[in-house]
């Protein structure tokens, strides 16, 4: 299929999870896709694994690391079509013990990376509207925390509220500009990811049976399963289409029905 021909798609935190299954299904549905993470080797990977993918390996919580990115990528392709702000960092554990640099470290990524990525790639986004009828599409990864709240979490809760506030000022702020860029963010609940898989093994650890840590993740959704990867992306394809062409500030909530219990 081709529902993004031709697109130039960015996604960051693209080197494994949800985010290595973005910048494959938007490969499979025509897009040349631009993957970018801080682990090297992972993302070296992922790269290969894709047609004509390139990738970047990066900081993005480092403006000169986007300033140097864009002028990289307005070099080969003069404009930026979908940008994907997918690289995420959680610490579970209550506030009590969670130190200034713990939030820090999650803020920088889950919140400010993606400010950064949306200043310095504006000027691209711009182009990428200029020519697609739809409008250029950002698109943010909130999480179903964004919505609820969940103990043990507050840095990564408040990170992923503030992204999704990001992308409906930048909605606001770009449609009323006449930019022609498109903001929405997706919120999916539990997904089995390396960070899930990370968790089920600290709490085996803790001694609780695998089965059981799974079951209760399981649990959380009224459709009674774990969410894939490849659920996810296909909501980002569609918010990458021409499909979602009136949809801005919006949430797409692909969590299994937890949020609504």
């Amino acid at each position: 299929m081709n529902r993004l021909k031709s697109k130039i798609a960015l996604i960051t935190g693209a080197a494994q999870g949800i985010g290595a299954a973005h910048a494959r299904l938007m490969a499979e549905e025509g897009a040349r896709v631009i993957l970018v993470d801080r682990n090297g080797p992972a993302l070296e990977d992922t790269a290969h694994s894709i047609s004509d993918a390139e990738h970047f390996t990066m900081d993005v919580t480092q403006e000169h690391a986007w300033l140097s990115l864009a002028t990289e990528i307005e070099k080969r392709h003069q404009r930026l079509d979908v940008l994907v702000n997918n690289a995420g960092l959680e610490i579970s554990r209550p506030i009590s013990e969670m130190t200034f640099d713990d939030w820090r470290g999650v803020i920088a990524v889950n919140l400010d990376a993606a400010f950064l990525a949306c200043r310095a790639l504006l000027p691209l986004l711009r182009k990428g509207g200029a020519v697609n009828p739809g409008g250029a599409s950002v698109i943010n990864m909130g999480s179903v925390a964004a919505l609820i709240g969940f103990p043990n979490q507050v840095g990564y809760n408040a990170s992923k509220a503030g992204i999704r506030h990001l992308g409906k000022s930048l909605a606001v702020e770009w449609g009323k500009a006449g930019y022609n860029i498109r903001v929405n963010t997706i919120h999916p609940g539990p997904t089995r990811t390396h960070m899930v898989e990370e968790y089920v093994r600290a709490e085996i650890q803790r001694g609780r049976d695998e089965g059981e840590v799974w079951a209760a993740i399981a649990s959380y959704s009224p459709l009674g399963r774990i969410g894939r990867v490849e659920d996810i992306a296909n909501g980002a394809v569609f918010l990458a289409s021409e499909e979602s062409c009136f949809m801005t500030g919006s949430d797409l909530v692909m969590d299994g029905g937890m949020a609504i219990q």
